[in-house]
């Protein structure tokens, strides 16, 4: 049987113990980097003034829609940041608000910039609900049935900038959690290709 050298033994508990320290000071120091990341994405709540947004639509039209950001929140994979957005209350007897929603996405583009997620409601309950669930997900359950089809005519539209995941690099939709069947806005469901002006 061969001795073992106490030297060797020595220089390889060392060893063992330099390499443990170095790799807890990594794990903490990324741990505390990652802590730092997440901080700096959570929630910042915009207390930003309403916004009056007035233009000619492409109908001719002048369209005056106030919106305001309520939350702005990075939780894209690309860093992307996501706007969830209250505006007043659409009119469903015409699609001219389809129109004004397009000029929201073209303003919030050109000054966010095009990496940019926007979530649109016309009620202020709906826009909470759909935070909770998506956004900081403190909602931590489903949406019961009567949720749903509430929220469905409530979230006007979702729009991805940049997003190369998404449907296309550049998408809107129009009533995102609605069907086609849905009976106040299954006429207006669509998603397009929509590259802001």
């Amino acid at each position: 049987m061969k001795k073992f050298n106490p030297s060797i033994l020595l220089f390889v508990i060392a060893l063992g113990i330099f390499v443990g320290l170095n790799l807890n000071n990594d794990f903490f120091s990324t741990t505390e980097s990652l802590l730092d990341g997440i901080a700096s994405s959570e929630v910042s709540q915009e207390q930003a003034e309403a916004t009056v947004f007035n233009t000619e639509n492409q109908s001719g039209n002048t369209s005056k829609l106030n919106y305001e950001i309520i939350y702005s929140i990075v939780k894209r994979y690309d860093g992307g940041t996501s706007y969830y957005v209250l505006l007043e209350s659409v009119d469903l007897n015409s699609a001219v608000f389809m129109d004004d929603v397009k000029y929201i996405v073209d303003e919030l583009v050109r000054e966010k910039g095009e990496k940019i997620s926007i979530e649109i409601f016309d009620n202020r309950d709906a826009l909470e609900l759909a935070y909770k669930q998506y956004g900081d997900l403190s909602l931590e359950r489903t949406l019961t049935e009567s949720e749903n089809l509430w929220q469905a005519r409530h979230y006007i539209a979702a729009y991805s900038g940049n997003l190369e995941t998404g449907i296309y690099f550049n998408t809107l939709l129009m009533f995102p959690s609605a069907s086609s069947d849905h009976p106040e806005v299954g006429e207006f469901v669509a998603i397009t290709e929509y590259n802001p002006e």
